[in-house]
């Protein structure tokens, strides 16, 4: 019996007067509030006519209402699916097909959003419902009295550890995003690592997150923070001048970053005349993708605190499967191109071309509703394919080389994207590069890059550049020019955007 719920309800009793949230709307809102605005919420969403079971997406930028309807939906028994409001309006659609959902929550910013996939749907549409405001009752009156379909009451089987507490959806970097469930075992368990592992996450210590909510990384962050009792202050987008004022501002002490805004915050206090006052700040935690040694031997010398990498999927949970700590972070060891050792409670082996398999103490819960995507992405043995392509060397370290569905395969020859990228992003007018394979007659694919051009670039001689430091195969045979990469919400560049006019018609091995 221990849930997200259950964690809310033992902090209101323990730190009922500690901040737990705030946000850059100016709300706050103290452990005790946050438990009774769950609860209100809750009371709220049931006399609307929402069941236990239901499953209710919300659709809107990181704010403390976001945090209050998550907590409303499970302690009413609902189920609530966090969706990527940076869709567009058809993907959303085919996200709510999948879900069938009975209200979809959202804010001011998304609810024209909301609505119009909502619009699109096959079948009756669910109800909409503003985030942050009242509930109105359900056409059918409020459910006030308990029937055999529609319990009134605690629903005590929804909060425990084996049960689903939020649905994510997969990034769809390589295809069709997927739903996955994420229990409350897993996001517990995932809070209680981080606090073994950082001691300074203790009653009001200052956090700081620009990371989406509905993203596993957002979600890992606000468990973590709510665990531990600290203050999480939530930012509702990212700018990189605004983030290094607010950590300076607040004092943040610990906050949670992917390489792209480490880039953007590490050049952003480089580039002040006068550096900003950055001396509370203790750790930052990074993952979600690759990020250069270059560049993080840069950002630690330049923000002055501690580091450290967790690797993790939304199937596999918040939980890191393997961690870089901060002591690992010192250049002179040479693990800063890995990604670490196993964290506690998980397994990892390499299987067939080298790709990542995991098996961990609390069991993946496999897709929504998807037995064949769920039973192809599981060995039978019980590990979890991950799709990344690694090595592990003696000391148990793992590095992460590529996605297997981006490897190039030319000539018969394996070429990983990444090892490319680090050549070429290496040229003075590079500012940013994504390497993919496209179709050729003679050798099945052959390498392309894609580059964010600095002045003065000239293509040809770039991949001339190319040739110095790779083997032949893997030099680029043709380079476009872009004004800025396709990326998701975390930082990860959409190969398969960038793929697609290339194998328009044409079918692309896919592993």
């Amino acid at each position: 019996m221990l849930s997200w719920v259950h964690v809310l309800e033992w902090r209101a009793a323990v730190t009922p007067e500690a901040v737990a949230l705030s946000d850059d709307h100016g709300a706050a809102l103290t452990y005790a509030a946050l438990a009774a605005a769950m609860e209100r919420s809750a009371a709220e969403y049931a006399a609307a006519g929402i069941r236990p079971g239901d499953v209710v997406p919300i659709i809107a930028r990181n704010q403390v209402g976001w945090v209050t309807a998550l907590f409303g939906l499970v302690r009413a028994g609902a189920l609530p699916a966090a969706v990527n409001w940076r869709l567009a309006g058809p993907e959303v659609t085919a996200l709510l097909q999948l879900m069938r959902p009975a209200a979809v929550l959202s804010d001011a910013d998304c609810a024209a959003l909301a609505k119009q996939a909502v619009a699109a749907l096959d079948g009756p549409e669910p109800v909409l419902l503003g985030l942050g405001e009242p509930a109105a009752a359900s056409p059918a009156g409020p459910q006030a009295e308990a029937s055999a379909d529609r319990p009134v009451g605690r629903p005590v089987d929804r909060l425990r550890g084996p049960e689903p507490l939020v649905l994510l959806h997969t990034s769809g970097t390589t295809g069709r995003p997927k739903l996955v469930p994420l229990t409350h075992q897993m996001l517990v368990a995932a809070d209680v690592f981080m606090k073994l592992e950082v001691p300074e996450a203790t009653v009001g210590a200052r956090h700081l997150s620009a990371l989406p909510l509905f993203h596993v990384a957002g979600l890992a962050n606000l468990g973590y923070v709510l665990f531990t009792g600290g203050h999480l202050h939530v930012l509702g987008g990212f700018a990189p001048a605004g983030f290094v004022d607010e950590l300076a501002a607040r004092q943040i002490q610990l906050t949670q970053l992917v390489p792209t805004l480490i880039q953007a915050v590490t050049d952003e206090v480089s580039s002040r005349g006068e550096p900003p006052d950055l001396s509370h700040l203790v750790e930052i935690v990074y993952g979600a993708s690759p990020i250069r040694p270059d560049l993080l031997e840069r950002a630690v010398r330049t923000l002055g605190c501690r580091f450290r990498q967790n690797y993790a999927s939304s199937e596999t949970g918040p939980l890191p499967i393997t961690s870089l700590p901060p002591d690992d972070h010192d250049p002179a060891r040479g693990r800063l191109a890995t990604a670490g050792r196993p964290s506690l409670g998980w397994e990892v082996r390499l299987g067939e071309r080298g790709e990542i398999q995991v098996r961990g103490a609390a069991p993946l819960p496999g897709y929504w509703n998807d037995p064949r995507a769920t039973s192809e992405a599981m060995t039978a043995d019980g590990f979890y394919r991950t799709g990344d392509v690694g090595t592990i060397d003696a000391d148990g370290y793992l590095t992460i080389i590529d996605r297997l569905s981006d490897v190039i395969i030319t000539g018969g020859e394996n070429v990983y994207p990444a090892e490319v990228e680090a050549v070429l992003a290496a040229h003075p007018h590079v500012a940013d590069v994504a390497v993919i394979g496209i179709p050729d007659d003679r050798w099945g694919e052959t390498v392309h890059a894609v580059v964010v051009a600095a002045p003065g670039l000239d293509t040809g001689e770039l991949i001339t550049w190319a040739r110095g430091g790779l083997a032949g195969f893997k030099c680029p045979t043709g380079v476009t020019v872009v004004s800025q990469l396709p990326r998701n919400a975390t930082g990860k560049v959409l190969r398969s955007a960038l793929r697609e006019p290339f194998w328009a018609g044409r079918d692309r091995r896919v592993s």
